[in-house]
């Protein structure tokens, strides 16, 4: 736990942005060792992924890729732009959760056995049955497993997907002076 504070103290505190990527990538995955070591296997393996493997790596080459002039220039042009924007969807969200019951609520429609339509509530069925119908300690690796199977691989299908978009565009962005030195390197062999 030490470790995760000083790494988001020393990604705020930093004048480097690079630093501040490099630490903040260093923090999700301390919080996916976290999560893993608290027993959520799948909360620790998304955020190793997507928190410390994918986001970091998007970070940096976002980093490599810009150049502080473009920056400074279409901060300027569009900082009104922005901040309207960013008001305007807090005010949507801040609309949106004034009508959610409030957290733990015992009577949510959410705990409630049966749901309006007077059909079991899917959630009840999990938590009851969980421990007896696959005799795992862990409820929440029980329900993406054996009750959500194939919800399950369908998301990780989409992730799978996603990364491999990503991978081919990021490769197709090389300039010819690599695409000639790599055409070299092949006849060289």
């Amino acid at each position: 736990m030490v470790f995760i504070v000083l790494t988001a103290w020393v990604a705020v505190l930093s004048k480097n942005i690079l630093t501040a990527a490099v630490n903040l990538t260093i923090f999700s995955f301390l919080m996916a060792l976290a999560y893993i070591s608290m027993g959520s296997i799948d909360v620790g393996f998304t955020e190793s992924v997507v928190g410390a493997g994918v986001t970091g790596l998007f970070i940096i080459i976002a980093i490599f890729k810009t150049s502080p002039i473009a920056i400074e220039k279409k901060q300027s042009r569009f900082r009104i732009l922005r901040l309207v924007a960013l008001v305007a969807f807090g005010a949507v969200l801040i609309y949106g959760s004034s009508g959610l019951p409030n957290r733990g609520d015992a009577y949510a429609p959410l705990n409630a056995e049966t749901s309006i339509a007077g059909t079991p509530n899917a959630a009840t069925h999990y938590i009851l049955n969980a421990y007896d119908d696959a005799a795992t300690p862990n409820m929440v690796a029980v329900i993406l497993a054996d009750y959500r199977g194939y919800d399950t691989l369908g998301e990780e299908v989409v992730i799978l997907t996603a990364g491999l978009i990503c991978f081919l565009l990021l490769r197709t962005t090389r300039g010819p002076r690599e695409r000639e030195r790599r055409k070299s390197d092949r006849h060289n062999r």
